[in-house]
């Protein structure tokens, strides 16, 4: 070979190297989404959680489910975001207005700039109205993505600001999950999203919401109406939201005010032992530290009583804070 051959070749060489140098590697991150749907956890004849693992590989990434009594589906839920991250997430979504005694069929679906990707069709059944659920066994079920189980079908561990895991304990505990128009009785323990309403008012209820860490920690709540809440960031803090109506408020005569009292207040009792829990009433926001307590919103404002422990009041209005230990209450006042 001549001198000016070798140049040639070695000038090529280097050209190739160069550009290879240069290109990104072609790797599963910066991908299409990796998804997993998991069984659903059916609550009764017209209500169920849908459960799936979602690993954005890097890119911002929104899923739903897609939901039907055959494979082409029909039904989807509210698109939402999985993050951006490269670790899997596990999400919820609840469903309602189902039909007795069917077999659905849903699928995960994630969708981000690099492609869309659909989950494995898993089947599930609903009950005779009335009557508890089970679902039907997945078939082919499909091998848990890096660092995740597969969750059991009823009731599924806690999620970390996604999902939180109820158990009776007494009475009837009922529950509505967001996207669902009727609300379901608890059996023997559910895995419900965050935002579902549970209503406790003629029941107990034992709700276990997730840490960080791979920690949980519970709470028995009973005596109320109160929706479930866990803020992105918060470290593990649940909120329990006061719902229902506000106390009709009459304004003097001695028998208005008794009718006004007769009325179901709008009230939650709660123990927990050194847990993130905080109750959020009408006037006050009541954060909990190992106690067993009561708040109840009034025609004057709202109530806080503590009969162990102690808990932090803030006063929305004011601003203040009060903490209160064993045998004290506060009340924040109603403005008006």
């Amino acid at each position: 070979m001549t001198a000016r051959a070798r140049h040639t070749v070695f000038a090529t060489l280097l050209a190739v190297s160069a550009a290879v140098v240069g290109a990104a590697p072609a790797t599963a991150i910066d991908a299409a989404p990796t998804v997993q749907t998991q069984a659903p956890t059916p609550l009764n004849s017209a209500n169920a959680v849908m459960h799936g693992v979602v690993n954005p590989n890097t890119r911002k990434t929104n899923y739903w489910f897609e939901l039907g009594t055959t494979l082409a589906y029909g039904t989807a839920t509210s698109p939402a975001s999985a993050g951006k991250g490269d670790k899997p997430v596990a999400v919820t979504v609840g469903m309602g207005d189902l039909q007795p005694e069917k077999a659905y069929h849903v699928r995960l679906v994630a969708s981000n700039d690099r492609g869309v990707s659909q989950g494995a069709d898993v089947i599930f059944t609903t009950s005779a109205s009335g009557q508890p659920s089970a679902p039907l066994p997945a078939p082919a079920a499909p091998s848990p993505l890096p660092g995740t189980e597969l969750a059991p079908a009823a009731p599924a561990p806690p999620v970390l600001e996604r999902s939180v895991t109820l158990a009776p304990a007494g009475g009837t505990v009922l529950v509505r999950v967001p996207g669902a128009t009727n609300v379901a009785a608890l059996g023997d323990g559910a895995s419900v999203p965050v935002g579902s309403i549970v209503d406790t008012r003629a029941g107990t209820v034992k709700l276990q919401s997730a840490l960080p860490a791979g920690r949980t920690q519970t709470g028995t709540f009973h005596g109320g109406l109160f929706e479930v809440r866990q803020p992105a960031g918060g470290h593990g803090m649940t909120d329990l939201v006061l719902r229902g109506a506000l106390p009709t408020c009459p304004a003097g005569g001695a028998r208005a005010a008794a009718a006004a009292r007769r009325r179901p207040p709008r009230s939650l009792w709660g123990h927990d032992s050194h847990g993130h829990f905080r109750t959020r009433a009408s006037n006050s926001v009541i954060t909990v530290r190992g106690t067993t307590w009561f708040v109840s919103d009034r025609c004057d404002g709202t109530l806080t009583r503590v009969t162990t422990g102690k808990v932090a009041v803030r006063d929305l209005h004011t601003g203040r804070t009060v903490v209160l230990r064993a045998g004290q209450h506060h009340l924040a006042r109603r403005v008006r």
